[in-house]
């Protein structure tokens, strides 16, 4: 927001370095939830599973920012440091860790008919309450709604990218799981574009003297 009132734009290196960052904190994220929502319906293996997943990610956020969870790396006109020479390598390396652990999670979780139960049918909005009561992110598009702010106002580098925006039918805790798993799949997808189009060198912050 302080970029768009400078009118100042960050380098393109910055752009896919930021995208990789984000898209790797929604699957972190997604991971947290629904591997939350496992564990309260008494499914504690999954939970491990996920949280294990959750861990490779962190520890890329280690390396790259020295936090894992409470990191603040972007700046007004680019980033604090540059992507590490091994940012890519440890993505390319967990990300299908992270995929293969899912799979496993749902093998326990979808056909268990304790969880389906629990989960189908039970806490249902429809589209027009969510929408007027200002849900946003997977909570939104679980009751129907494709409304995803990186397709319908693509900042950075969103409008080069090929990504999917999953939504449910009937918004109830059975879709806002199911979309979450989804979108996880999704942000590996966009993580695969950002490691084939992110450059390798270039400068990570504008040259302006107001920032």
């Amino acid at each position: 927001a302080v970029e768009k009132m400078l009118g100042v734009t960050v380098p393109e290196r910055c752009q896919w370095y930021r995208v990789a960052l984000g898209e790797l904190a929604r699957i972190a994220d997604h991971l947290t939830c629904n591997g939350a929502m496992a564990m309260e319906l008494g499914a504690f293996t999954p939970f491990l599973w996920f949280i294990k997943a959750r861990e490779m990610i962190w520890d890329i956020f280690e390396e790259e920012t020295g936090a894992r969870l409470t990191h603040s790396f972007g700046r007004v006109g680019g980033m604090a440091k540059p992507p590490t020479p091994h940012f890519k390598d440890m993505i390319r390396a967990a990300l299908p860790r992270v995929l293969a652990i899912l799979e496993e999670g749902e093998g326990l979780l979808l056909r268990n008919r304790i969880f389906i139960e629990r989960l189908q049918g039970v806490g249902v909005i429809s589209a027009k309450d969510a929408t007027a009561l200002g849900w946003t992110g997977p909570c939104l598009r679980s009751t129907g709604v494709a409304y995803d702010v990186r397709k319908a106002h693509p900042y950075l580098v969103y409008d080069q990218l090929a990504f999917d925006v999953p939504v449910g039918t009937t918004g109830d805790n059975w879709d806002r799981f199911m979309v979450r798993l989804e979108e996880v799949r999704q942000s590996a997808r966009i993580l695969e574009q950002c490691l084939e189009k992110m450059p390798d060198e270039g400068p990570i912050d504008i040259d302006d003297p107001r920032v």
